[in-house]
């Protein structure tokens, strides 16, 4: 169906600031009345340019009319002048004359819902996608300016993006609370680069060792080392790992043969194999980067795809390339077995038991340079908090202030601290350590670098 000829229905407004934070470039309206204009009555205009104390608009396919090219080509202009010239009759705008005596009604509106007319608009449907694409949910933003007379977000203000809706708008998560749109076009902003955390995924390692017999020639068996035998030959193994790294992987690693375009290939920006040592045992790691957090869906997928590349394919050829290692033998490394193999995270694969108790997240500051920090409960390290400031007390006060109001306690935030920093099966990792320890003393932030190692070796 053509979108000139659907029903348009006029939309009404109770104010003069809704009516403001309506118009937009590619808003459609027509002249109901006008005193002075006869001619524009029952013309449909469109809006080129919306400054603070008006707008301007030109006649709807009617480039070369008089009203379209004066002031210099920009359009027609209409001042918005007082709240108190307008009067809002049900969908019709009615603006009195305020040069005259009697303030009659000098002319009168009626503007039509923009998401009725998209696909005739500037913003159509392609330029919809366009931009969800280029602004996913979590993209970092700095915003530069914004064109909005009563109520504007600061400039340098960042926030995250929450989603675009269907007209366009890019609706944010300020860092300072609030939640005003973007219009792409109309406010200035800056895409900040996304912040990296490192993801490791752990896999049981196995290899075959094959030694040399007295004459100098390999035994036909080998010997099959499991994590514990392994951590003798990490340096090697790791070595061996970097060496078969190909160059096409230098930028991206094992994600350079992901080739699906969804959001588990734009947030994991790298995954490369290695190897670790965790509780006397030797792992192999997929050691990813990656951009914002991954939902519960998208680490399912990483893992089956990495799952993928362990066993058929990079893993594969890795476990056919011998490793010399000392007395002359060969150790054949196998990144993936069919014996009660797995893919975990270190929350799940070292914590599986986190202290009862403990929040989501808690905010701390970090003792060495006061920065306020986010800790997030089986995680280990911390996150800088986008509101930490240059002044240690501030943000001591603004953890304080947090904590309050996630409902976090004191014991709840120092077992935080520990288990982000010695593990989350130490004792120092539940909150009830303290109730016993502390006896109702109350301690301030960094006290960990003192008495934290007496009290887990008493």
């Amino acid at each position: 169906m053509d979108a000139s000829k659907k029903q348009r229905e006029p939309v009404a407004f109770k104010s003069l600031a809704e009516l403001k934070r309506f118009i937009r470039p590619g808003v459609e309206f027509k002249t109901v009345s006008h005193a002075n204009h006869a001619d524009m009555v029952g013309l449909t205009r469109v809006v080129i340019t919306v400054q603070t104390v008006g707008f301007y608009s030109k006649i709807k396919d009617q480039p070369e009319h008089p009203f379209s090219t004066c002031n210099h080509g920009k359009g027609f202009y209409t001042d918005f002048g007082k709240a108190g010239n307008y009067i809002f009759d049900g969908t019709t705008v009615k603006v009195k004359d305020s040069r005259k005596q009697d303030r009659g009604v000098i002319y009168e509106l009626e503007f039509y819902d923009r998401e009725q007319i998209m696909e005739e608009t500037m913003m159509d449907r392609k330029m919809v996608n366009f931009i969800k694409e280029q602004y996913p949910p979590g993209t970092r933003i700095r915003l530069n300016s914004m064109d909005d007379p009563y109520a504007p977000i600061l400039p340098g203000t960042e926030g995250e993006v929450d989603f675009v809706d269907d007209k366009g708008q890019i609706f944010m998560k300020w860092d300072n609370g609030r939640t005003l749109p973007l219009a792409p076009g109309e406010d200035s902003f800056t895409v900040l680069p996304p912040k990296l955390t490192t993801l490791k995924l752990y896999m049981p390692l196995t290899a075959d060792l094959y030694e040399r017999n007295e004459y100098g020639d390999f035994d036909d068996s080998s010997t099959l080392l499991e994590g514990r035998e392994l951590r003798g030959y990490q340096d090697q193994i790791m070595a061996a790992l970097v060496k078969s790294r190909m160059p096409e992987e230098t930028e991206r690693g094992l994600m350079h043969w992901y080739h699906k375009p969804d959001s588990v290939d734009r947030k994991v920006r790298s995954a490369v194999f290695t190897v670790e040592e965790r509780d006397r045992q030797l792992w192999g790691v997929a050691e990813c980067r990656v951009a914002g957090e991954l939902s519960d869906t998208e680490l399912e997928t990483l893992k089956e795809y990495l799952t993928g590349q362990a066993s058929d394919g990079w893993g594969e050829g890795f476990e056919q390339r011998e490793i010399s290692v000392d007395d002359g033998g060969e150790l054949y490394v196998h990144l993936w077995n069919s014996d009660e193999w797995s893919i975990q995270t270190e929350q799940e694969l070292f914590s599986p038991k986190l202290a009862e108790g403990l929040p989501e997240m808690c905010f701390s500051t970090l003792a060495s340079t006061g920065e306020l920090i986010c800790i997030k409960r089986g995680e280990s390290g911390y996150y800088p908090s986008d509101w930490s400031t240059d002044a240690p007390a501030q943000n001591r006060e603004l953890a304080d202030y947090n904590n309050e109001r996630l409902g976090v306690t004191q014991e709840q935030r120092l077992a935080m601290e520990c288990g982000s920093m010695h593990g989350w099966g130490v004792p120092g990792a539940d909150p009830g350590y303290y109730e016993q320890k502390m006896g109702g003393m109350k301690f301030g932030y960094g006290w960990m670098r003192g008495s934290f190692r007496a009290w887990m070796d008493s």
